[in-house]
């Protein structure tokens, strides 16, 4: 009682600006202690004091980062009973939000897939090995250092795996194959095998190679790198595929996360964990159902325009099969498809500033994803840059089997990952410097509707904004939309409805133009990653519904440019601050 008369009191006080001062140091503290206890995540966002070191992914580990979670629970609460202003009290609500999450995965701790095919220790070590810069003498040392302790790492990753199989939880069968084979890829060329050279060991040598040291020098610190990929990683990536190989052989799990001891109560957790919703499995099913019978609609309607008769999957069908939308699979077919996907981004870069007020200027790359762990990988995907502009914001384009990825779908894949996709909105966000340093940390599993609806939102918003003059690329992002539709439909359908693998395949090759072999790809990404892709069009969907409300509500006053920075003002959220967000700038407006 005393706490809730306190918050009343609180809330009807004006804003102190000391209060407010001293909590954006404390969020300032728990930024400092976050990049602590997670070096990687400390090397992402530009943080050198991580070079040296790996999470703990032990129990060990997590108990720790559990612990840490509570004690940031209790402290936050020194904040409850004080005038902040409402944008503070927001922070702190998705502060308490926030640690609230990690508390609830702790408990479901043996049920998380520590890896899957997109994200996990056994492709991040040479990821971030790659991403952390080499400039003296002393960066390649710490960089030395951070590979010698990838095996410990590593074996971190292979003890998690080996005590969820000791409580009966194991990945899906058709997911093991794929890890294996990533896993395999990071130690494959030399020093581990005569022919090739190590991903690893390219990197490095790239990095160290133009350094101003003797010769005698640079060839030491390759050699160093050399015995430590002999002497630390290999080894660990052979425990870690043993592992894998022998789970595989014993997994009962061939279906979604219902087969696991208390499945559905795990999949309601991940519901809630990536939408930021309450929405439950049937609600997600049925929105899936809706919106996939929407976007057939407009693709029907789209048909007729360009004079195709039939049936939408009989339209369908024709467009996969037609080689007009495919590239060769070679290299000139893989240069043609990186130099498309750099006009295409640089035309939307050109028009930015009809719906953003100020485009952030970090830089941008297109790059093809690495062969070690593109046989898993979608097909285009985003990793972030620094603030400072030193690491540059990277779009990634899958070119594995080419000639099975349509052109059609080109323009709305950049939208989506580069801009005004991922690339605006992190950059954005990392640039601005009246958000918290917390809030522009995110985790690949935080706040996922936000994310993704963002970037799903912009495919719809470059549309209005006049691109997509090829029908057939609008027909590509229509299929976008589909796509995202249709995983709340297998999503929920594979892990609430029991649904088989291969009736969820079967089920996207009816529903959707894509070919066979990327629904075979997409359904083993669904029952890796549990939840995840129901994330999309949830929050896409949000977003929108929140600017036509703004645009209702304010008529003339309603400007494009500043909803979409009210968006984006608080950097990562869920979505009911978003809401929040929208509810400031309308009264702003007013």
């Amino acid at each position: 009682m005393v706490v809730v008369t306190a918050r009343a009191a609180a809330a009807g006080a004006a804003p102190d600006p000391a209060v407010a001062a001293r909590f954006v140091a404390f969020l300032d503290a728990a930024y400092e202690r976050q990049l602590d206890a997670n070096p990687t995540l400390a090397t992402a966002q530009g943080d050198r004091r991580g070079d040296e070191r790996w999470e703990d992914l032990t129990d060990a580990g997590l108990a720790a980062e559990a612990a840490l979670a509570r004690r940031e629970l209790e402290a936050v609460g020194a904040f409850d009973a004080v005038p902040l202003g409402p944008r503070e009290r927001l922070q702190q609500r998705v502060f308490v939000g926030q640690q609230r999450l990690m508390l609830e995965r702790d408990r479901w701790r043996d049920h998380l897939y520590p890896l899957n095919q997109i994200v996990g220790p056994h492709v991040d070590v040479p990821r971030v090995l790659a991403t952390q810069p080499v400039t003296d003498l002393a960066s390649a040392r710490r960089w030395l250092r951070r590979l010698s302790a990838s095996g410990v790492h590593l074996d971190g990753l292979t003890q998690r795996l080996q005590a969820q199989s000791a409580a009966g939880v194991h990945l899906p069968k058709s997911v093991y194959p794929l890890l294996v084979a990533q896993a395999r890829n990071v130690i494959t060329g030399a020093p581990h095998q005569p022919a090739g050279v190590s991903p690893i060991m390219v990197d490095f040598a790239r990095k160290v190679m133009p350094l101003r040291l003797p010769r005698p020098q640079r060839e030491a610190l390759l050699e160093d790198a050399r015995r430590a990929l002999l002497r630390d990683l290999e080894p660990a990536y052979r425990r870690l595929l043993a592992t894998l190989e022998a789970h595989a052989a014993r997994a009962a799990v061939d279906g979604g996360a219902w087969q696991l001891p208390e499945g559905d109560a795990f999949y309601a957790f991940l519901l809630r964990q990536f939408t930021t919703t309450e929405l439950d499995a049937e609600a997600i099913h049925r929105l899936g159902l809706a919106e996939v019978e929407r976007t057939h609609g407009e693709m029907r309607a789209l048909m007729r325009t360009l004079g195709a008769r039939g049936s939408l999957q009989e339209f369908m069908q024709s467009i996969r099969q037609d080689p007009r939308f495919f590239l060769a699979d070679d290299e000139a077919g893989r240069a043609a498809y990186v130099a498309r996907a750099r006009r295409i981004v640089a035309a939307m870069q050109a028009r930015l500033p009809e719906a953003f007020l100020k485009p952030p200027a970090l830089p941008l790359e297109i790059r093809a994803t690495e062969p070690y762990r593109a046989a898993g990988a979608p097909g285009g995907f985003y990793e972030p840059g620094t603030p400072d502009g030193s690491r540059p914001g990277i779009v990634y384009l899958n070119l594995l089997r080419l000639d099975t990825r349509p052109l059609y779908d080109l323009e709305a894949l950049l939208y989506h990952e580069a801009v005004p996709g991922h690339h605006l909105q992190i950059s954005s966000i990392l640039v601005d410097p009246t958000i918290p340093r917390l809030r522009k940390v995110n985790r690949w599993w935080q706040d996922t509707a936000f994310v993704e609806g963002w970037a799903l939102y912009t495919e719809r918003l470059a549309r209005e904004m006049g691109f997509y003059q090829d029908p057939y690329s609008d027909f590509g992002r229509l299929a976008g939309e589909l796509w995202r539709a249709t995983r709340l439909v297998v999503d929920s359908g594979l892990h609430a409805k029991r649904w088989s693998r291969g009736q969820a395949i079967r089920w996207l090759d009816d529903n959707t133009p894509s070919p066979h072999a990327a629904n075979e790809q997409a359904v083993d990404r669904y029952l890796a990653v549990p939840g995840q892709a129901t994330a999309f069009t949830v929050g896409m969907l949000r977003i929108v519904e929140e600017r036509e409300r703004a645009r209702r509500e304010l008529g003339p006053r309603f400007d494009l440019r500043e909803f979409h920075a009210a968006v984006l003002e608080n950097g990562y959220v869920p979505l009911w601050a978003l809401r929040e967000n929208v509810d400031r700038w309308i009264a702003s407006r007013r």
